[in-house]
């Protein structure tokens, strides 16, 4: 009986074939997926950052009202609060005051330091002469009053005449004898005086403004984080931090991935990601390494940022320190 194999090698090539072609889609299905899925990847730390404008008080005060909630937005020189100033009519006097203080003492010393002291004697060589001819009487008188040649009323006579011609000789010079002298200031000296006045006259320009600044306003146009413990009738400290601005078009979400997970990631590729529970998405705008450092053996373990772009309008509000968790994937 003869067999006909014609029909069934028609049969083995064509479904072969078949099985081929199946085998081939599969194979082809299977490296798609494993592709895929090697490409996908969760990255749940990413945070919120933005640049930020710090408002602080300009002086100590007290918040008498409070114009914004926590989150609200507000354009570039709205005012926030207004502040009581603890800054009295009695301090600005008494700044002034130390203000002519100190550029009375700098003039002082600037003109130096004026010593009175006593001239040299002018010496009177009559009264000189005539006092040694006292003397000299006075001792012939005596001499004569040993002898008995004289009475003791001529001899006392030549000794008064004597201690008066002496005194006369010795007299102290007269106050039109003093003279003056201008002693410099050293330069140190000076340099202080100086700063003295300097700082008096700032600490009186800051108290001027610190009681004219009853409203602070926004820096930036932004979204508002208020300090803690700020509030309607809240006691402030000069420079204290009052509010944070985080500027509307200056803020984006950032990854920090390992060096395999920054291989997957392209520029400009569209990512979903969750902040607040609010689902979003955005595109890779910045991919960057740091600097390798050398003193780091294992590479894997230095990190690569990616910044990702955030929505201009949400129906939340969006602050520097918050958390988005991010899918990377095809």
């Amino acid at each position: 009986m003869e067999v006909d194999v014609t029909e069934k090698a028609k049969n083995f090539i064509r479904f072969g074939l078949l099985g081929l072609i199946v085998l081939a889609a599969l194979a082809g299905g299977g490296l798609y997926l494993y592709q895929h899925n090697s490409r996908s990847f969760t990255v749940s730390d990413a945070l919120v950052v933005g640049r930020e404008s710090v408002i602080t008080a300009k002086g100590d005060g007290k918040i008498t009202e409070l114009l914004v909630q926590d989150g609200d937005y507000v354009e570039e020189g709205a005012v926030i609060a207004r502040v009581e100033s603890k800054i009295t009519p009695e301090d600005i006097a008494q700044l002034e005051q130390n203000v002519q203080l100190a550029q009375q003492s700098y003039a002082q010393l600037q003109k130096g330091t004026t010593v009175a002291q006593a001239a040299a004697p002018v010496v009177d060589s009559g009264a000189q002469q005539r006092a040694s001819n006292a003397y000299s009487r006075m001792q012939r008188m005596n001499e004569l009053f040993e002898m008995g040649a004289i009475s003791a009323a001529k001899r006392d006579e030549a000794a008064a005449a004597y201690a008066a011609a002496q005194a006369a000789a010795n007299a102290a010079p007269s106050a039109a004898a003093m003279q003056t002298t201008v002693v410099p200031t050293s330069p140190e000296v000076l340099k202080q005086a100086e700063l003295q006045v300097k700082q008096a006259e700032a600490a009186l320009a800051n108290a001027k403004n610190d009681q004219q600044a009853t409203e602070i306003r926004a820096a930036a146009a932004g979204v508002i984080s208020l300090a803690e413990g700020i509030a309607t009738g809240s006691e402030l400290k000069n420079e204290q931090e009052v509010v944070r601005i985080q500027a509307s078009n200056d803020a984006w979400l950032e990854a920090k991935l390992t060096a395999n997970q920054a291989a997957k990631v392209r520029l400009g590729e569209f990512v979903n990601y969750e902040i607040d529970g609010h689902k979003l998405q955005g595109t890779v705008q910045d991919i960057s390494t740091p600097e390798n450092d050398e003193s780091e053996t294992d590479k894997s373990k230095i990190l690569t940022v990616v910044k990702i772009s955030l929505p201009a309008d949400t129906s939340f509000t969006l602050k520097s320190g918050m958390t988005g968790k991010i899918e990377f994937k095809e």
